[in-house]
């Protein structure tokens, strides 16, 4: 008798974290591949929200774990992105003189929006260059074209109505990839919205650090989600940045909280990572600082095996 069990069916969800959340969730991946034996490539669905939105699209378009782990490492030959200079400075360029999306606070004050996604709105627009990222996503997939993966999702809220959209999903706005992952990278008051068919996108995480609620409906068995943007194991900040950042976090691992119960609710198996106590040390405060990426990358390596064991086995 064949006791050999099918492989369930997995969506890999990849959060919001900026730089220091990019190294963190690829140094988690690896460790993934190897306890699961899998290749994060061959997800059913790959959802990715800002940084995450980045990987879901390499990995999309065929870049294995290892190859954006070699770059991390600066080892890769075949690696064109400059993860310490690509992605800006610790601090934002001159923002323009004008709201991201104003109308999200009238949502916001209507109900209709949360907190968070209104007062993002209210931030002054992001001006940082977003060719490195557009190079990038064009190398690894024609200009003008979408991933071969048949369910990569990439994560952006429309600044008009405040709703999550889904580019790449069933019945989602036609988008290049390059504008896709460009307009889940925009994050407010570092990087410019885009506009695609005559709509103005920003950052999906403005609504959800992960958006994996979308998958309470969708076939598939197990949902796997890297939140480096929540964690249930705060550490004990001192600083006001420090604490004005955790504030945030705690917000943000409140919504992931209830998007697992929904997905759980569905009858799905969650896997969850997110920073401990220790990557939350090596991260700081300011998730975009490049200069914290190695220290960040190689807390993580040192954490993942433990916890990874444990997202696993559900402890």
């Amino acid at each position: 008798m064949n006791t050999t069990l099918a492989t369930p069916k997995r969506a890999l969800v990849l959060g919001c974290g900026g730089v220091a959340g990019g190294a963190w969730t690829i140094a988690m991946l690896a460790e993934l591949e190897k306890q699961l034996d899998w290749d994060a490539r061959t997800a059913d669905v790959l959802v990715g929200t800002s940084a995450g939105a980045v990987i879901a699209a390499l990995l999309g378009a065929g870049t294995p774990v290892s190859t954006l782990l070699a770059c991390q490492h600066g080892s890769a030959r075949k690696c064109q992105w400059n993860h310490d200079t690509d992605t800006g400075g610790a601090l934002p360029p001159l923002p323009a003189a004008h709201f991201t999306g104003g109308r999200l606070l009238t949502r916001g004050l209507r109900g209709k929006t949360s907190a968070l996604t209104a007062l993002c709105g209210l931030l002054p627009t992001g001006q940082s260059d977003m060719t490195p990222f557009r190079e990038l996503i064009d190398r690894a997939v024609p200009a003008g074209e979408w991933v071969k993966h048949p369910n990569t999702w990439i994560m952006a809220v429309d600044t008009n109505s405040g709703e999550r959209v889904a580019f790449g999903k069933a019945l989602a706005p036609l988008a290049t990839l390059s504008d896709a992952v460009c307009a889940s990278y925009g994050v407010p008051l570092w990087c410019p919205p885009v506009t695609i068919n005559g709509h103005r996108y920003i950052d999906g995480g403005v609504a959800s650090p992960t958006s994996a609620d979308l998958l309470a409906n969708q076939s598939v068995d197990e949902v796997i989600i890297l939140a480096p943007m929540a964690s249930r194991q705060p550490d004990r900040p001192v600083s006001p940045l420090k604490v004005l950042e955790r504030q945030v976090r705690r917000y943000m691992t409140r919504i992931v909280d209830r998007e697992e119960r929904l997905l759980r609710a569905a009858g799905k198996r969650v896997i969850r990572l997110e920073p401990g106590s220790t990557d939350l040390t090596a991260i700081g405060y300011n998730m975009m600082d490049p200069e914290r990426r190695h220290g960040v990358l190689s807390r993580a390596l040192l954490n993942a095996p433990e916890a990874v064991a444990n997202a696993i086995n559900g402890v």
